[in-house]
């Protein structure tokens, strides 16, 4: 198995087609398609077929990609860190963040400060929700993560706890159910969710199984934090945030007013994770940057205990 099939299999996948495919990546197509079958014999599998819209894995071929993609991005920072060798600055990071994470004290400041010290270093800053940060430091399309997943399970991933954040429950200071004391009376109430409503790991759902609480059945799942405030005002809705985005880090006149909902209940706070598959395995342009937020982030903490 040679690391040019491999290399196929992942372009034709992205691309949909041997002719776009082979363009990306400057072989022809009867190179490409020679590569292809070369690696399906090999393995004694056969992962693309043709169809009307182009090409697309077969089942075989879906359960053998992401290993593909994760050769694929291992051979790249191979190659990155072969160059930091020669010259130490070079390369290319990419992080995941949340939209708590995103506004953490600190984060944008440790930014700013590697890339001037790192000027040809390029770093890729990613907005992603939490489950889908673990899908793509699995596949390798993140070097690591700046998550705020709530930690139910290790994942066979490197989990590097910075510290935590209270969270609590908001509305529009019209909502007619503003004064309730407790989740329950607000369980068929509207609500709103950052994450996947079914992502067992997210604030939201958690907030609910801890207190033993059947979820709300009302639920607009928004990824966009700005978007899910406006909707919290104009559709009577509730959500769970963070004390952090609920004091100075929003900027003012941005997004609408908000109170707080007094429940009786616990509202599992939010913990701050750096994350990645393996940190030994980091390339060194990645591995700086992640000791750089975590020295940062850490003495943030420390001076801002209670957000």
């Amino acid at each position: 198995m040679k690391f040019h099939q491999i290399r196929a299999l992942v372009a034709i996948n992205q691309c949909g087609s041997i002719n776009e495919a082979s363009q990306m990546l400057h072989v022809t197509q009867p190179a490409l398609s020679r590569s292809i079958k070369d690696l399906e014999r090999e393995l004694g599998l056969t992962l693309l077929q043709r169809s009307y819209k182009g090409m697309s894995l077969t089942d075989e071929g879906r359960r053998i990609i992401r290993h593909a993609h994760m050769a694929v991005e291992s051979m790249r920072r191979l190659q990155i860190e072969a160059d930091n060798i020669h010259d130490m600055a070079v390369g290319e990071v990419a992080v995941g963040v949340t939209s708590l994470t995103a506004m953490l004290p600190g984060f944008e400041k440790c930014i700013s400060d590697y890339q001037a010290k790192n000027p040809r270093v390029r770093i890729k800053l990613i907005e992603l929700r939490p489950s889908h940060i673990v899908q793509r430091l699995r596949d390798g399309s993140l070097d690591f993560a700046l998550t705020s997943q709530q930690n139910t399970q290790r994942l066979n991933l490197d989990w590097e706890a910075l510290h935590r954040i209270k969270g609590t429950v908001v509305c529009s200071p019209n909502n007619p159910m503003r004064h309730s004391p407790s989740l329950r009376q607000l369980q068929y109430a509207n609500w709103i969710s950052l994450d996947e409503v079914d992502d067992r790991s997210s604030q939201f759902y958690q907030m609910f199984e801890v207190n033993d609480i059947h979820p709300p059945q009302k639920v607009i799942e928004c990824a966009s934090l700005f978007l899910a405030l406006r909707l919290v005002e104009n559709a009577d809705a509730f959500m769970t945030l963070s004390n952090l985005a609920l004091g100075s880090a929003l900027p003012p006149g941005r997004v609408p007013e908000l109170v707080l909902v007094e429940v009786e209940e616990v509202i599992p706070e939010y913990p701050i994770y750096l994350v990645c598959v393996d940190r030994h395995s980091l390339t060194s342009p990645a591995r700086d940057l992640f000791n750089g937020l975590k020295s940062k982030l850490a003495a943030e903490s420390s001076a801002e205990p209670t957000y």
